[in-house]
């Protein structure tokens, strides 16, 4: 790239970031998306060229916002945007070589390099290294990025509610309130459920949505991450500049600990208060993994069928049109982490996704 500086790749990554996000901010509903999608150009400046690269342009990113709409702003656009995408990206590039421990794989190899240099520098040995097989790589699994990903998810849900635990009615009060000034002070809402034919007052309906909107929140928080995450790979491995192989969407699994989570969290639902709050919300974002994991071995299993581009086609129209298959997919993933569905039925002699 001649006298393009590497640096510079992090600081038009963070200042594309930040455009996004604060284009995000003028608060109409189509420019929303924005904020979803601030954090990829983070993931294709570390994804593509290193961990160094993501914090350089989440630093920037840091300080566009704080320059154009204060300190406040720019702290929350690191914490919600760029601070997930570093980590995951640090993460996502760690790797070691199968059986081996400690350094990764691209540490060893440079080792390795630095040991020959120095044989032939003392003479013990002369020419270029032998021609071996490079060791076998493991990567960082792809099902611990989505547990990682889900626990700051949860982490920014449990926050937000521990911060109003102290205010009346809690977070979902909160809710209710910025609502109320938005919707129903105009009347829009009670035109709205009026049209529908829906016997409910506008206050009750607020407070139904109050109660789930934080886990719908941070649920599309967590799918967009993992999307920008697959979005940003697939750019920079189509471009030749991904530093890991593209993980297999199908091959996905869990830790055992992790599966004792939701569980946990469903009972917690049962409770009363802010914590029987905090449970449900927290079992809904904790659907979500497993709502992936059905989804990846929908395609494992359905690698033995006729017609299977077609019929997955034909299924993700389904899912988009329809949206409760979701619930079925989901329970279908509950099922595959804990029967092994995908090793029952799943044809291995059949290559990735």
């Amino acid at each position: 790239m001649g006298n393009f500086p590497p640096w510079l790749t992090g600081v038009l990554a963070g200042l594309a970031s930040a455009i996004l996000y604060a284009a995000a901010s003028g608060g109409a509903t189509p420019a929303i998306i924005l904020a979803y999608i601030a954090p990829l150009p983070i993931f294709i400046a570390g994804l593509g060229w290193g961990t160094v690269m993501a914090l350089i342009a989440g630093g920037t990113g840091l300080v566009v916002m704080s320059v154009v709409a204060g300190l406040s702003s720019g702290v929350v656009y690191f914490a919600v945007v760029a601070l997930a995408p570093i980590w995951l990206v640090r993460l996502a590039l760690l790797s070691r070589a199968v059986g081996g421990r400690g350094a990764s794989a691209a540490a060893r190899a440079a080792r390795a390099r630095e040991a020959h240099h120095r044989a032939v520098a003392d003479g013990s040995r002369d020419g270029p290294p032998d021609d071996v097989a490079p060791p076998e790589v493991e990567w960082y699994p792809p099902g611990m990025l989505v547990v990682w990903t889900t626990a700051i998810a949860a982490s920014l849900l449990v926050i937000s509610i521990l911060s109003m635990a102290t205010t009346e009615d809690g977070l979902r009060g909160a809710v209710v309130q910025m609502l109320n000034t938005g919707i129903v002070d105009t009347g829009e809402l009670r035109r709205m459920l009026d049209a529908q034919g829906l016997d409910v007052s506008p206050s009750v309906f607020l407070e139904m949505v109050a109660a789930y909107l934080p886990a719908m929140a941070g649920s599309m928080w967590l799918v967009m991450t993992l999307a920008n995450m697959a979005i940003a790979q697939l750019i920079v491995a189509r471009s030749g500049n991904a530093l890991r192989p593209t993980p297999v969407f199908s091959r996905i699994t869990y830790p055992q600990a992790f599966l004792v989570v939701f569980p946990v969290s469903l009972v917690l639902g049962f409770l009363p208060g802010e914590l029987g709050f905090a449970g449900l919300s927290l079992s809904a974002l904790l659907f979500v993994p497993y709502f992936l994991l059905g989804l990846a071995t929908i395609h494992a299993i359905s690698r033995r069928w006729q017609a299977r581009t077609a019929i997955l086609i034909g299924f993700y129209l389904i899912l988009v049109l329809f949206g409760s298959p979701v619930v079925l997919v989901g329970i279908l993933g509950l099922v595959e982490a804990w029967m092994g569905l995908r090793a029952r039925y799943a044809d291995p002699s059949q290559g990735p996704d």
